[in-house]
């Protein structure tokens, strides 16, 4: 987990609720700005950007939570599996802190095992869970300890079980903060270069068909830039963590502070795509979530960490990321928990994974300029199917946004789903098109706003502290 704090999001997007009544009159061409109308949006049709991967979305574990809570990651768990695949195809990491403290023992036992080890009956769980789900995994290798044979030994276990579907190995996490305590003060990119390629190497030449990820950088950017110019023929993947704030112990930190501007997060996530095409690689966040140190209660749990989290999607997306992986498990900002008798809960994490599926699914990026856009919202756009989509974020906790939307071409009809919640710090009654997930783990759109248009252009409104999916025809 990230160990720096970062700030809260970059103006990106919200809305929610639009009812028939919230859609305002539709003009041709579109009107001057007045005191009623916060912004003009135009969707610049004629230049697509990037295809957001199919795979995009993903949750992140830490690598014991294979042997203290099997529940999780279980293929006979039916509720579990069918969560994962309300959200399409995506990617499970396993890594986190853990994954540099817990060794592997293959079939080995004996009493004085403590909790954190690997064993070949985690790994044949999480193969059984990973055909099931249909999800790839990235798996995290011991850099910690350095047992040079213990981590080919896990690899061949790992390929011999996973197959295609072990999508890339990593070693080491976070080993831009390695001298914190796993290593001495000054512990340089070169030096952990060294040790990669120590076990790099002879993994490669037992298991030739593997893959790998790097370096999994907590924040350390020039970390990623140095490492990947330098293995750009060893990886397929250049990957980086992102937090918005922390510690989570910060008495400061509170749902204001996560929907306020970000300063940091642009600016990372353009230097790690300028850091990908000069290594001529795509780049995906694999581990990040609100607050680090295990979520805040009251903020990461709560409606505010569901539009923050829809709105970093985006804002990957739209700086060609292929992907991000939303940290869970046992904490606070986990999208979902399982208890041990394998009951499942979905939590506001999880909530805005669905909004970006059904929302990018299949997309590709579409710009969009805004004029007169002085309240703290942000708009995202792209192709699929035939048609289009816009979500809109709007983190205004007490105004609601008027828009007036210019598509580019005649519109047919539109479809707006809403992401809603009692309250802004509300941690339960989140829902999305007018539905909750069932007790079953079951999801599917209840009440989808529907106008005809017949023209290019139209006006929404998006109440305060609430996301819209408008999905044109």
């Amino acid at each position: 987990m990230k160990k720096i704090c970062i700030l809260a999001l970059c103006l990106l997007i919200l809305s929610a609720c639009v009812k028939k009544s919230d859609l305002l009159p539709d003009p041709q061409p579109a009107p001057p700005l007045d005191l009623k109308t916060d912004g003009i949006l135009t969707l610049d049709i004629d230049h697509p950007a990037n295809a957001i991967p199919q795979n995009f979305e993903g949750l992140s574990f830490e690598n014991w939570i294979l042997s203290r809570n099997p529940e999780y990651l279980d293929a006979s768990n039916a509720v579990m599996v069918q969560l994962i695949k309300n959200l399409g195809p995506g990617v499970i990491r396993m890594g986190g802190n853990s994954s540099d403290e817990t060794d592997w023992i293959g079939d080995g036992f004996n009493a004085d095992t403590h909790f954190d080890v690997l064993t070949t009956l985690g790994i044949d769980r999480l193969a059984a869970f990973s055909r099931k789900t249909n999800w790839q995994v990235i798996f995290g290798l011991n850099l910690g300890h350095n047992n040079i044979n213990a981590s080919i030994d896990e690899a061949k276990y790992l390929y011999q079980q996973l197959g295609a579907n072990l999508y890339t190995l990593q070693i080491g996490n976070e080993p831009d903060y390695f001298d914190l305590g796993y290593r001495p003060a000054g512990y340089s990119v070169y030096d952990f270069q060294s040790e990669w390629m120590a076990n790099f190497a002879p993994i490669k030449t037992q298991i030739p068909e593997a893959q790998f990820a790097g370096p999994d950088v907590s924040d350390h950017l020039e970390w990623a830039q140095t490492f990947a110019a330098n293995n750009s023929r060893n990886i397929v993947l250049l990957d980086a963590h992102y937090y918005n704030d922390g510690p989570a112990s910060s008495p400061y930190i509170n749902c204001q502070t996560i929907l306020s501007g970000d300063d940091t997060l642009i600016p990372y996530l353009q230097t790690l795509d300028k850091s990908s095409k000069q290594a001529g690689l795509p780049y995906r966040i694999t581990e990040t979530n609100s607050i680090w140190g295990g979520g805040k209660p009251g903020v990461s749990d709560a409606f505010a960490g569901t539009l923050w989290a829809l709105d970093l999607m985006w804002a990957v997306a739209a700086n060609n990321g292929q992907g991000i992986n939303f940290h869970g498990g046992e904490l606070v900002y986990s999208p979902i928990t399982v208890a041990s008798n394998g009951q499942c809960t979905t939590n506001a994490v999880y909530y805005a994974m669905l909004a970006f599926k059904y929302g990018a699914s299949g997309g590709t990026i579409i710009p969009v300029n805004i004029v007169n856009n002085n309240s703290n919202y942000n708009v995202y756009a792209c192709s699929t199917n035939g048609g289009y989509t816009i979500t809109i974020i709007n983190k205004e906790q007490t105004k609601d946004i008027s828009l007036i939307v210019n598509a580019g071409k005649t519109v047919t009809s539109i479809n707006v789903m809403s992401l809603t919640a009692p309250a802004v710090d509300s941690t339960t009654g989140i829902t999305f098109a007018g539905a909750t997930v069932q007790s079953d783990g079951s999801f599917s759109p209840a009440h989808q706003d529907e106008s005809k248009i017949g023209k290019s252009s139209f006006g929404i409104k998006v109440p305060a502290a609430s996301a819209v999916v408008i999905v044109i025809k």
